[in-house]
């Protein structure tokens, strides 16, 4: 094969068997460096926070997408929010002040994780502006996003309450957004953006799919999902599909230590694998395909690309933490980024002024006999 280095062996380069899909209007660095290239006009930009599964690992976060397009707002757009997936975002350094539309493909614990970072700590951190989530409904309105939504606001009232009168909490808000779990329809239009929805299969109906327009240029995130014709019929024409891509189940199964029969099932009726995603990639013809949600571990790398190399013949690239795409008129390029490991959120711009909530709670009255007096000790 072609000799790929994951990231966590040392690799820089994206895992791709084309990094570079047309003519590129812009001259890039081999490695993207966060901060040091700005969107132009017309570009949609993804990079990939978390690209693993549910056992989140040190060297992949679980699933999440980042999208930013270059319109005058430089609007963001969050798909997905598994756990460690903020930590990439920091690292990215793109505002944390921006992360007001979060679009969340089902409700497995491994995509919403980070939801409540979101909500509660990256407040602290100075988040301004109120979220807007989409999602899917369901059959059982208990389990459909708004109730999720509204749940998480009430798991988070401590966290809140604690916040009263010492840090703005104006962030804090969030409205959600069920969109149907049966049909595909455009659920965002704004500053030049489109965004549709379209239902996958994936355990329980509820689970939906994002195909984002912006300029002419395309993308389409699968989340979670079988081979499922309404995401071929959403995809078509798109520039870049990122689509779940799992491990053979033989090797999924020494992996993981699964008995094969579990493997088989967990891969084949849940999720795809990737000589099943390859006859997607095949029917859907991206400028680039992208393979995500997939163990990457040096013995196993060769494996996925054979598999779909078995049924797709185009370029195609293996998701790994922080892989970045720009998707431009000429051009589709895979790289990786590379981050400062301890940086912390960048703050931008909002559409808010900081502003204090409420006053401090007084403290109870036990504190007074309870609290060590520790700077009286200074010397």
């Amino acid at each position: 094969m072609q000799g790929f280095v994951p990231t966590y062996l040392g690799g820089t380069s994206a895992l791709s068997t084309q990094a570079v899909v047309g003519s590129p209007e812009i001259e890039r660095d081999d490695v993207l460096i966060p901060a040091s290239e700005d969107l132009v006009e017309g570009e949609i930009r993804v990079s990939i926070l978390g690209s693993g599964l549910p056992w989140v690992t040190k060297a992949q976060a679980a699933g999440s997408v980042l999208v930013e397009v270059g319109n005058p707002e430089l609007d963001v757009f969050v798909l997905d929010l598994g756990a460690g997936s903020l930590a990439n975002f920091s690292g990215l350094r793109v505002p944390v002040t921006s992360l007001k539309n979060v679009f969340l493909t089902h409700l497995h614990a491994d995509h919403i994780a980070d939801y409540v970072t979101l909500m509660g700590s990256y407040v602290k951190a100075g988040r301004l502006d109120p979220v807007e989530v989409w999602g899917g409904g369901s059959d059982e309105p208990a389990m459909g996003l708004a109730a999720f939504v509204g749940l998480i606001e009430k798991a988070l009232a401590w966290d809140l309450e604690s916040m009263r009168g010492s840090i703005a909490t104006s962030g804090a808000p969030a409205t959600a957004y069920e969109v149907p779990f049966d049909r595909t329809e455009v659920i965002y239009e704004r500053s030049g953006v489109t965004i549709t929805s379209f239902p996958v299969i994936h355990v329980l109906n509820g689970a939906v799919g994002y195909r984002v327009d912006y300029a002419g240029q395309s993308v389409v995130f699968s989340g979670d999902t079988k081979p499922t014709m309404t995401l071929v019929e959403a995809a078509q024409g798109c520039d870049l599909l990122i689509h779940e891509t799992f491990l053979p189940p033989k090797i999924f199964a020494e992996l993981m230590s699964f008995p094969l029969e579990k493997a088989i099932f967990v891969v084949n009726e849940a999720h795809t694998p990737a000589n099943a995603a390859g006859i997607v990639f095949d029917m859907v013809q991206p400028r680039m395909a992208a393979m995500w949600h997939c163990h990457v571990v040096d013995d196993y790398i060769d494996a996925v690309f054979e598999d779909v190399a078995s049924t797709y013949s185009g370029p195609a690239t293996l998701c790994q933490d922080l892989t970045v795409f720009n998707v431009t008129p000429g051009a589709v390029v895979a790289r990786q980024a590379m981050v400062n490991p301890v940086q912390q959120a960048t703050i931008g711009p909002s559409d808010n002024e900081y502003a204090l909530d409420g006053k401090p709670h007084p403290n109870p009255a036990w504190w007074a006999d309870a609290a060590i007096d520790w700077q009286s000790m200074l010397k």
